[in-house]
């Protein structure tokens, strides 16, 4: 079989898979859900020098093992990676590190490894989860060259800075020497410029720039992620965003006064940064109300998994499946 058949048969498959579920109102694909309903063992261990690993014994039993040393976009990209593998036909795999290129992966790259880094590109980051999320935000294919869109879409694909660099080169907005340029600028600077000094205090963290676009989403971040929810006061007429509903796990860790505008009857823009105290499934929602009357001019709702990368064991979703059954 040659490399093009194989990374085609990738195309494939991992199309295959995305439309078995329904997304409903996620802005990344469910991959460990994905896993889990094939009933494949999938296990993370602090790993020394592998980012991931197929194992098949006897050609009949099939599992999956990840590094815990890893964040949680590259534990996904990894996860699909090694799914990969397994639904492609493939032997025992032993992966120091994944290829994020997918089809566009170098000559270089063996068949089966550059096939599966297709796949995990083309299930976690397709045409359609790219489209769907550039036109929420209004991100046209000029606004894509620009590192803090590219950086935003990453998070809610759950995907990488540097995979989502390529996804868009093979979804033919960026080409090979853009996507190159991009990957040149580091995340850590585009965090910086979200969000003030001293506020990101995870080296992990990323910082969200969430907007009224992000409303009525189900977003997967991490457990020390900080967001930015960015506002435009009506308060000439009464009306002021307020954090209304987000559990009792969240804190306001700072605020960017308005932008001053002289103009009489102007919207000033706020910002506010926010983060939750513990792992877990929570809601973020902010209301533009008036105060006194509590009428109600738009809204802000969202639903953040936010219990970050997978530990120790089982994942999660296993563990809490094998907890209800003993319930």
């Amino acid at each position: 079989m040659t490399k093009r058949t194989e990374i085609l048969r990738a195309v494939s498959e991992a199309a295959a898979v995305f439309n078995e579920p329904p997304s409903g109102a996620r802005t990344s694909f469910d991959v460990i859900g994905a896993v889990a309903d094939r009933n494949i063992p999938l296990l993370f261990r602090p790993l020394d020098k592998l980012w991931g690993a197929f194992i098949t014994v006897n050609d009949q039993e099939r599992g999956i093992i990840v590094t815990t040393k890893l964040g949680l976009p590259a534990q996904r990209f990894t996860v699909a990676h090694e799914l990969g593998h397994l639904l492609l036909g493939h032997r025992t795999s032993l992966d120091e590190t994944v290829g994020f290129e997918g089809r566009n992966a170098p000559a270089s790259r063996p068949a089966h490894e550059a096939a599966a880094d297709t796949f995990a590109s083309e299930l976690l980051a397709p045409k359609r989860l790219l489209l769907a999320s550039a036109t929420r935000h209004e991100w046209t294919r000029n606004k894509l060259h620009q590192p803090r869109n590219v950086y935003q879409l990453s998070l809610r694909l759950g995907i990488s800075y540097q995979a989502a660099c390529w996804a868009l080169v093979t979804s033919k907005v960026l080409t090979r020497p853009e996507a190159r340029q991009l990957q040149e600028k580091p995340v850590k600077t585009l965090k910086r410029e979200l969000a003030p000094a001293g506020s990101i205090t995870n080296s992990w963290a990323d910082v969200w720039a969430i907007t009224a676009a992000d409303s009525e989403t189900f977003i997967e971040a991490g457990s020390d992620d900080l967001f930015a929810v960015h506002v435009q006061d009506h308060a000439s007429a009464g009306y002021v965003w307020r954090l209304v509903d987000a559990d009792a796990e969240v804190d306001v860790v700072g605020e960017r006064a308005p932008d001053l505008d002289h103009a009489y009857g102007a919207r000033s823009s706020r910002v506010s940064y926010v983060r939750f105290r513990t792992p877990g499934v929570h809601h973020l929602v902010f209301e533009h109300v008036r105060p006194w009357s509590r009428a109600t001019l738009d809204r802000i709702r969202i639903d953040v998994d936010g219990h970050g990368k997978e530990r120790e064991g089982w994942a999660r979703r296993t563990r809490r499946g094998v907890l209800e059954q003993v319930a």
